[in-house]
C-alpha cells in the first residue's frame, strides 16, 4: 500500500487538520504517517487554544515516519516549526498548504513563519495550493504584484489557486504550471464545510503516493470536496 506522510495540526473537533487529512488518504487507499506540529481545541467557534510541538519532537516524528510516496504539509505556526520540517522532510514529492487562519477564525501561521515557509518549504514543493486570500498574504510578503509567477520562478513546481472565496457560479481552482494553466471547476454552492483545503491537499498528495500525475490528482481531489458539499442539506454546514 502506497503511503502519504501529513504534517500539520491536530484539530480537536475533526473537522481539518491532520485528522481531514487521515480521512482524505483513506479514502484513496493510502496509508497514512502523521507528524503533528501543534495540538489545538477548536470548533465552530474558532480555535480556542493551541500548543505547539516542540520542534525537536515535530522532526523526530517526520523522521520516524521513513520512506512515503508523497508529503502534504499544513499548519506550521512559526518559523521554528518550518525549519524544524525543513530539516527532516523525506525525499518525495511536497504538496504545501499555506495554512494561515482556521476557517472559523484563529491564526495557525505568525508573520515570520509564513516568511520561512516561502524561503524554506515553497522553492521545495511539487505544489502549493493557497486560496485567495491566502495568495494576496503571500503576494505581500513577497512583495510581488504577481505571486504566483514569483513561486514558480523561486522553483515551486505548480501553484494552485483554490476560487473557494471567489464569486460566480462556479467554484474553479486554477492550476498554474511552467507548461500552462488547468481549470478545475464544480458548481459553487451554498453551506459551509471546515477543512476543505486540508482535504484538497491531502487528497492530491494522496494521489501523487498512488502514482497519479498531478492534474489527475488534483481532478480526484477536487471531485472528492465537491462530493462533500453536494452531500449538505440545503444552508446546511458540516464539520
Amino acid at each position: 500500500m502506497s503511503a502519504v506522510l501529513l504534517i500539520g495540526g491536530l484539530d480537536s473537533s475533526g473537522g481539518a487538520g491532520l485528522l481531514r487529512d487521515v480521512a482524505a488518504a483513506a479514502a484513496q487507499g493510502v496509508a497514512a504517517r502523521v507528524a503533528a506540529t501543534a495540538v489545538t481545541a477548536q470548533g465552530a467557534g474558532g480555535v480556542c487554544a493551541l500548543a505547539p510541538v516542540p520542534p525537536e519532537v515535530v522532526a523526530a516524528q517526520i523522521r520516524a515516519a521513513g520512506a512515503v510516496g508523497a508529503v502534504k504539509i499544513g499548519m506550521l505556526v512559526d518559523a521554528a516549526r518550518v525549519a524544524a520540517v525543513a530539516g527532516a522532510l523525506p525525499r518525495a514529492p511536497m504538496v504545501l498548504d499555506p495554512v494561515l487562519d482556521a476557517s472559523a477564525g484563529g491564526a495557525l501561521l505568525d508573520g515570520g513563519g509564513l516568511a520561512a515557509l516561502l524561503t524554506r518549504l515553497a522553492p521545495r514543493a511539487a505544489l502549493i495550493t493557497p486560496n485567495l486570500p491566502e495568495l494576496a498574504a503571500i503576494g505581500a510578503a513577497l512583495g510581488a504584484s504577481d505571486p504566483v509567477a514569483a513561486l514558480l520562478a523561486a522553483g515551486c513546481g505548480a501553484v494552485l489557486v483554490k476560487g473557494g472565496h471567489g464569486a460566480g457560479a462556479e467554484a474553479v481552482d486554477r492550476l498554474y504550471q511552467l507548461r500552462g494553466v488547468t481549470d478545475f471547476a464544480a458548481p459553487r454552492r451554498a453551506g459551509a464545510l471546515r477543512g476543505t483545503g486540508c482535504e484538497l491537499a491531502s487528497g492530491i498528495a494522496a494521489g501523487l503516493a498512488r502514482g497519479r500525475g498531478l492534474a489527475e490528482a488534483t481532478r480526484a481531489a477536487k471531485a472528492a470536496v465537491s462530493a462533500r458539499f453536494a452531500a449538505l442539506p440545503a444552508g446546511g454546514a458540516g464539520g
